[in-house]
């Protein structure tokens, strides 16, 4: 009996005990609990707002960067320019129905709306564009804001179209609707609901929400305080709520609060806890589940490491091979993870190898044929223009029948540095004896490939061995011969098959049966009529003479305005020209009228230097210095009121031919000048061969000389190095007072710019050397 008395009181201890301290945890427990759920749900909130406003910049700025790459478009700001204003509103409306922009606007000088994007229904309500706004488009390239507009909330950025100067806005706008606040609400890893705000009349009103809308507008309209602060709780919909309101735009004095309201509801945060509660509930009044509820936990303890490591696993699956880090030191489970660790290792490895191999050839290294198809791709839908080019190793066969392995492997990888170090990116070998690569500058499209060939007379060292190769080139351009990378890379190998019966090595692309060339060929066949009608016409730019202080000199630019056309930019056509041989035509058609017209301004007392481009045809002309000096004499004009410009790359295509034309037109005392110096090869080796007295410094070294040192840098290095070898400099693209300060500090020559003046007629230019007042000069 005592004993069980014993036990009794025993029991009632260890009872009293229990409920003791069971007592003392479910009141830690509820006590932690709540703490700790308001923290993690504020935390998630601010987490989440930070979210919000990375989405919020990175959709901004995705906008800005397409508004931006349009009002940098040329035909976009000619159409701006024209008042096109079909062309504007088809341009802005494609725009917008790409990258899904709810507002899209035009607004002029004036700030009166241009045009709109097709379906936009705030035409009224949209606002005219702010100062500050227009003033920081125009200082940083792109503006950015929140704006409220008729009751809906909108990620606003403000363009500038210049020409240079800003001659019109763009204002692009997305709505911050329902969809991205589900956007927000998806990214977080907690049931939270996001709503859009703005103040009016000292309340807050409701743009948009993921939850019930009217009851959450009579919340905020009524129930909020604008004093609350960022992060409030508040009872709503019969809930308790935690609210984190971001303010996207401050209050001040001429704008009203935009801001958004990220909220969690506590009492679905604390649901997840209330099973827990049970079970200690359970504990209390059960003792036997004392022991289940133990075994849970060890079992929890022992099989946390274990989901970890099948987590772990789930992710290598999609790639990620992140390690897992050991719980405990020195047990099974330690050694598991470190056993785990060390495979995940060895898998990513592998499949770095693995995927190294299918992308790279494996006796050079160098990309193969799938990573270059891949590149092709990726050019095709990024670039707007590139040459593809194939060159085609010869007498490979009959090397490898006399080389052993390794010789052969490091001839290839010779092979493939020397073509990389003359085209300056990277080359893939697509075949046993064919290597490819993409080449951005077109304009080096006839160049480059001569460079390669004439880079093969030089024989490779292999092994101690030395030994002979040639090869053949054949390209393609994009988009002119195809717009499908399959199709380039047949057409390609159709120039390749041409290359191999030319005796240069070379060979283009030339589509004769397609629509393309048939089009091209018919432009070649209007250009040809357009030089006898009057539709090509040249725009002289002035030539401003530091030293003299005056216009001295103008240059004769081509322009085509066509009755059927339209205008068709140089760029158009005069490649095409070159390439047909149709370049002469518009050669002769230029030398007579840049000739006839500087005979006419000396005949009215303006003593006017005219300058003229030639091309890489031009220079390989004998006859081009007898014709040359026919037309003056013709006119009685001095040779040296003609000035002929040669660029880099034209002389570099057959240097001994070119130098014979240019030193017969050098000897007959007419200048020379090197155009677009800087761009091309820009040696000193052939630069000090040529008769030339000038270098035109590149407008791309210039435009942005006030605000790029190594700009100045090149500028002024070229300054003196032009001088020290007895030439005069011309300085291309100076739009900016800063920057003629700058040239004229550095000993520049003559000033060429929008600052000084646009391409101009010549009844116009007449009038701006009568009127034109320099007071920088």
């Amino acid at each position: 009996m005592m004993s069980l008395k014993f036990q009794t009181r025993l029991t009632i201890v260890y009872l009293a005990l229990f409920l003791a301290v069971q007592g003392i945890i479910i009141l830690a427990f509820y006590t932690s609990v709540t703490r700790n759920v308001g923290e993690q749900v504020q935390d998630q909130l601010s987490a989440s707002a930070r979210v919000f406003e990375r989405i919020i910049e990175e959709r901004i700025s995705e906008l800005g960067g397409r508004a931006q790459d349009l009002a940098s478009d040329f035909g976009f700001r000619q159409a701006v320019g024209t008042e096109d204003v079909a062309t504007i509103e088809s341009a802005l409306q494609n725009l917008s129905g790409r990258i899904g922009a709810d507002l899209a606007f035009v607004y002029d000088s004036e700030n009166n709306i241009i045009t709109m994007g097709q379906g936009d229904t705030h035409a009224d309500a949209m606002p005219s564009l702010p100062e500050d706004l227009k003033e920081l488009s125009e200082l940083e390239g792109v503006a950015q804001t929140i704006a409220e507009i008729d009751g809906q909330i909108y990620e606003l950025v403000v363009v500038p179209v210049r020409a240079p100067l800003p001659v019109a806005w763009i204002a692009l706008g997305i709505e911050l609707d329902k969809v991205a606040a589900l956007e927000i609400k998806g990214l977080s890893p907690i049931d939270l609901e996001v709503a859009f705000l703005y103040e009016e009349d000292g309340r807050y009103q409701l743009a948009s929400s993921t939850s019930e809308t009217d009851s959450l507008g009579q919340f905020v309209s009524g129930d909020m305080r604008a004093d609350m602060g960022a992060v409030f709780r508040s009872s709503f919909q019969d809930e308790e709520y935690m609210f984190w309101r971001l303010s996207l735009v401050e209050q001040t004095e001429d704008t009203s609060e935009i801001a958004a309201l990220v909220y969690f509801s506590m009492d679905k945060a604390l649901q997840p806890y209330m099973a827990l509660a049970l079970t200690l509930s359970g504990i209390l009044f059960i003792g036997l589940f004392m022991l289940v509820g133990g075994s849970v936990i060890i079992s929890r303890g022992v099989t946390r490491p274990l989901r970890r490591l099948a987590n772990a696993t789930h992710q290598i699956a999609t790639g990620d091979y992140r390690e897992v880090e050991a719980t405990t030191k020195d047990d099974e489970i330690s050694a598991l993870t470190s056993s785990f660790n060390q495979m995940v290792d060895a898998v990513k490895e592998r499949e770095e190898r693995i995927v190294f191999q299918s992308y790279h050839d494996n006796e050079t290294g160098l990309s193969n044929r799938i990573a270059f198809e891949n590149d092709l791709e990726k050019a095709v839908a990024d670039r707007e223009k590139f040459v593809v080019a194939v060159v085609e190793v010869q007498q490979l066969a009959e090397l490898r029948s006399v080389l052993n392995h390794n010789h052969v492997n490091e001839l290839l990888k010779g092979i493939g540095k020397r073509i990389e170090t003359i085209v300056g990116t990277s080359v893939a070998r697509v075949s046993t004896e064919s290597f490819c690569f993409i080449l951005d500058d077109v304009s080096g499209a006839d160049v480059v490939p001569s460079l390669i060939v004439n880079s093969f007379l030089t024989p490779f060292n292999v092994l101690d061995i030395t030994i002979d190769a040639s090869v053949k080139i054949g390209t393609t351009r994009f988009p002119e011969d195809s717009k499908d990378p399959a199709k380039l890379m047949q057409h390609v190998n159709s120039a390749l098959d041409l290359a191999r019966s030319s005796t240069k090595g070379v060979a283009s692309y030339v589509a004769d049966n397609s629509e393309a060339f048939k089009s091209r060929l018919s432009m070649m066949s209007d250009l040809r009529e357009a030089l006898g009608t009057g539709e090509v016409a040249f725009a002289y730019q002035p030539k401003f003479d530091l030293a003299a202080g005056k216009i001295s000199s103008v240059e004769a630019l081509v322009r085509w305005n066509s009755a059927s056309r339209g205008f068709v930019a140089p760029d158009d056509f005069i490649p095409f020209a070159e390439r047909t041989g149709d370049i002469r035509h518009v050669t002769e058609w230029g030398l007579k009228e840049a000739v006839s017209q500087c005979a006419k301004w000396k005949k009215n007392g303006i003593d006017m230097t005219v300058a003229l481009n030639l091309s890489t045809s031009d220079l390989m002309n004998q006859n081009l210095p007898g014709q040359v000096l026919a037309l003056l004499n013709e006119y009685s004009l001095s040779a040296s009121n003609l000035k002929l410009e040669v660029t880099e790359s034209a002389v570099m295509h057959d240097m001994n031919r070119a130098l014979d034309v240019l030193n017969m037109l050098s000897a007959m005392g007419m200048e020379l000048s090197i155009d677009d110096y800087g761009t091309g090869y820009s040696s000193l080796s052939y630069l000090k061969k040529l008769p030339v007295n000038e270098l035109k410094i590149d407008k791309s070294f210039v435009l942005k000389l006030a605000h790029n040192e190594e700009d100045r840098i090149l500028v002024r290095s070229t300054i003196e190095l032009g001088h020290n070898l007895g030439l005069k400099i011309t300085a291309e693209g100076v739009e900016d007072e800063a920057s003629v300060n700058m040239l004229r500090d550095y000993g520049c020559d003559t000033l060429q710019g929008y600052f000084i003046s646009r391409p101009l007629p010549a009844a116009d230019l007449e009038i701006f050397l009568k009127e034109a007042k320099f007071d920088w000069a």
